[in-house]
């Protein structure tokens, strides 16, 4: 196809027909497109020029066409169908253009033929609107020639006579159209010496006249333009009567030089003081109330100031700017502010420009003003945003690091501390996610307020970004009096915030570093209460903690762990072990649970307890999710291959893959590319990981679900044990969390806990499986309870897959013999 470059909206549809259109349009080189969910969802503003809308025949067509019709009424449409629409249908959703496309009759070149169609519409379109803005042009040309108060007329460049004049001429000639139309322009003028040919260059011609049907002769400022009428040339004749002009230019002959010079070389407020520092002159700009100019005449910036209510220093500054100019007969500069009655702040740049009256011999004064009012809000906006945070009027990083450079710099006291900390408010983003990011900048701003209350003069509190925050405070007594401001802190942010109608409840997590124990410059100290707060939060939040020499341990062996998992995937250093999961039915293999293990090429063997949470903190389990996934996948269709028995294989989810936005569908593209059952495999996650998104997690299994994927719920009644969430998500399996099960045997409150759980599953339809099963007396008391399934140590240990092959042939053939 060779379309010219359009813009193609497209309506989303689950269908192979929307598939196969989208792809066409999208060969199409010069063609830009978009998909949407629904026509109704474009904004307006959105929408390039030269646009085409594609939507579905739906019981929303005529609310889209109407959207269409009232949004972007120079756009057209086509109407997508899968089944070939009737004659009524289409004039009912497709007027006025009919264009549309039915899957049964489609091809490339009945989208070619449409697209073509729809874009010389709009090109139809464009060349009407550019036809409509020329009339409107000619219209207002035609209005402002008739209606124009100067003496207009259309002149013939060859024969000089008039073909056309306005209704001013009419009047002020004193002769009808009829007769002024055909005479020679010079019957009006009386002769001047002006040369010929400068008639007719569009410049300004002054002491020219006119003369009416009663002899009287009317002063006038004429010009002369070529100006194309009717398709010929013709000269535009405009005559102004300047006869009032005439009369006050004698009047001020002798003051016309001096204006002239400074209307010629002042372009802002312009005014002219007498030798007394008295307005004899004020332009427009530099007053725009007419009475006021007048009034102005021959009094002081000190009875200004009084007529406009304005401040005392305003009349003073420009007295002493005044009397330095003249004083120094020099040009004085300078800057003043302007704020009126109604607050209004007004920036000038004014100058002084002193001037000798030789034929008075008084000394005069021109003053000028440029308004630079735009230019220093912008400086001050500027400088305020290099320092302070927009959201919240703290302090920003740059401003808090160069205080704390000052203080560090400034403190000699070996008595006292400066104390750093460093805060950032728990699970802010699940705040943000679930009330909206409105709701989330309203929180902080509120924190930030709270804080400002606390402060000191000499303390510095600072927003550095998202929800993080740090404060210095300087001559701290001890460390006992850095904790109880920490305290103090914690106090007043876990009090309920009021946001738009709800009280919101919120903690924080805090580390704190003092110097000079803890560092000597801002960086340090910054970084070590940085790592003080990431302690605070793996001992449960909502506290604050100390930087401690250990925290560095910690730090570099986390960095290393996190540098060499990185690696790891790269070299293939990850495995999968599967630990089988035995039916308490068939006493056989009925399932297994694919376990992530670490083989580091210097350390050996890795505890997934060292790397699973620095890979979640760090983003690279999404990664090694990917790779889990895909991995089960290829030994799944090994083991399909090598006639093992079917069975499901569970995948460990992290939260972090379930906000991904994509991740449903990655899980989809794998199982279809490895050739799986969907009921062969299922995805088990913790109740704290459905949590942290729940709305996100609820749609992902929903849709995975509907692939017949089966979903399990792992360490059930360690979590939130939200059962409106399990209702939503719609799980297959619960797994007992091994916790329960430990003491089984021994412990009746356990026993009472799970029978519970396997209760609630049973009448939700929900198989249960127990983990860390290891004794034959834990396996008979789960059985007697009605527990599906059975995982741990007693049958065995997590297997790499070759002697997990092996185990499976082996126990499920000895189940038969006995």
């Amino acid at each position: 196809m060779s379309l010219k470059q359009i813009t193609i909206y497209i309506e989303e549809f689950d269908h192979d027909f929307y598939n196969r259109i989208l792809r066409d349009i999208t060969n199409i080189e010069t063609c830009n497109v978009h998909s949407f969910h629904s026509i109704l969802d474009i904004k307006p503003g959105s929408i390039k020029e030269s646009a085409v809308f594609l939507f579905w025949n739906d019981p929303k067509v005529l609310e889209k066409q109407k959207f269409i019709f009232e949004q972007f009424p120079e756009s057209p449409y086509i109407l997508l169908s899968i089944d070939p629409l009737t004659p009524t249908e289409l004039a009912r959703a497709a007027h006025p253009t009919y264009l549309h496309l039915a899957e049964k009759t489609y091809s490339v070149g009945i989208l070619d033929l449409v697209l073509n169609f729809a874009e010389r519409l709009i090109e139809d379109m464009n060349r009407s609107i550019a036809y409509d803005e020329i009339r409107e042009k000619v219209i207002v040309l035609q209005n402002v020639f008739e209606e124009s108060l100067d003496v207009l007329m259309q002149i013939d460049p060859n024969t000089k006579q008039i073909i056309n004049a306005n209704k001013q001429a009419v009047v002020v000639l004193e002769y009808p159209l009829e007769e002024i139309v055909g005479k020679e322009f010079s019957f009006f003028m009386p002769p001047v010496e002006v040369d010929e040919d400068e008639e007719f260059q569009g410049n300004l011609i002054e002491s020219t006249a006119l003369r009416t049907k009663s002899g009287h002769l009317i002063p006038t400022e004429s010009s002369f333009r070529l100006f194309p009428v009717n398709g010929k040339m013709a000269i535009w004749a405009t005559f102004r009567d300047i006869t009032e002009r005439k009369r006050s230019q004698e009047q001020v002959k002798n003051q016309k030089a001096f204006y002239e010079f400074i209307l010629d070389n002042l372009d802002s407020d312009i005014a002219v003081l007498n030798s007394n520092f008295q307005y004899e002159y004020t332009n427009p700009v530099f007053l725009s109330n007419k009475d006021i100019r007048k009034w102005l005449y021959k009094k002081t910036d000190l009875e200004l100031a009084e007529k406009l209510d304005l401040p005392s220093d305003f009349h003073e500054k420009r007295k002493k700017y005044l009397e330095i100019a003249a004083k120094e007969n020099q040009i004085v500069e300078f800057e003043e502010l302007i704020q009126d009655s109604n607050d209004k702040v007004t920036y000038l740049l004014r100058k002084y420009i002193p001037i000798d009256d030789t034929e008075t011999d008084q000394k005069r004064f021109i003053s000028f003003g440029v308004d630079i009012t735009e230019r220093k809000l912008s400086e001050e906006r500027i400088t305020y945003l290099a320092y302070y945070d927009a959201l919240t009027g703290l302090s920003n990083r740059t401003l808090f690091i160069d205080h704390a450079n000052q203080a560090l710099k400034n403190h000699k006291s070996t008595e006292t501390l400066l104390a750093f900390y460093f805060f950032d408010i728990d699970n802010f983003k699940f705040i943000n996610d679930s009330l909206g990011h409105t709701k989330g900048d309203i929180l902080l701003q509120m924190v930030g307020a709270r804080l400002k209350r606390v402060m000191t003069e000499v303390d510095t509190v600072a927003r550095f970004g998202g929800d993080e925050f740090a404060i210095l405070k300087v001559d701290v007594a001890n460390k006992s009096a850095a904790a109880e401001f920490a305290q103090k802190i914690l106090d007043i942010l876990s009090q309920p915030f009021h946001i738009m109608g709800r009280d919101l409840f919120t903690t924080i997590s805090m580390g704190i570093a003092l110097s000079p124990n803890d560092g000597v410059s801002s960086s340090e100290l910054l970084k070590n209460a940085d790592m003080a707060m990431y302690k605070a939060k793996e001992l449960g939040r909502n506290n604050y903690k100390f930087y401690t020499n250990e925290l560095i341990l910690r730090s570099e062996k986390r960095l290393y762990i996190e540098n060499s998992l990185r690696k790891a995937i790269q070299n293939e250093e990850l495995l999968l072990f599967f630990q089988p999961k035995i039916s308490t039915l068939t006493n056989k293999v009925c399932g297994a649970e694919a376990l992530i293990r670490w083989k580091h090429p210097e350390r050996g063997w890795v505890p997934p307890i060292e790397f699973i949470p620095v890979a979640e903190d760090s983003g690279i389990i999404e990664r090694i999710g990917d790779w889990v996934l895909e991995e089960a996948c290829r030994l799944k269709k090994q083991w399909k291959e090598q006639n093992l028995p079917t069975f499901p294989v569970s995948i460990n989810v992290s939260g972090k893959q379930l906000a991904r936005a994509n991740w449903s569908h990655r899980v989809q593209s794998t199982i279809l590319q490895y050739n799986i059952v969907p009921e062969e495999i299922e995805l088990e996650l913790t109740e704290s990981s459905i949590m942290e998104n729940p709305e996100k997690s609820i749609e992902a299994f929903e849709y995975l679900s509907g692939l017949g994927i089966k979903v399990s719920i792992d360490d059930f009644g360690t979590g939130y044990s939200s059962l409106s969430y399990l209702k939503k998500i719609n799980a297959d399996v619960l797994k007992i969390d091994r916790s329960f099960v430990i003491d089984l045997e021994l412990n009746e409150d356990d026993r009472a806990i799970c029978k519970a759980i396997i209760n609630m599953a049973h009448s939700l339809g929900m198989e249960v499986i127990a983990e860390g099963v290891e004794n034959p007396a834990q396996r008979d008391l789960l059985h007697d309870l009605g527990c599906h399934m059975i995982q741990g140590y007693l049958y065995s240990k997590p297997l790499p897959a070759d002697e997990f092959v092996v185990f499976v042939r082996n126990f499920n053939e000895s189940t038969k013999t006995k």
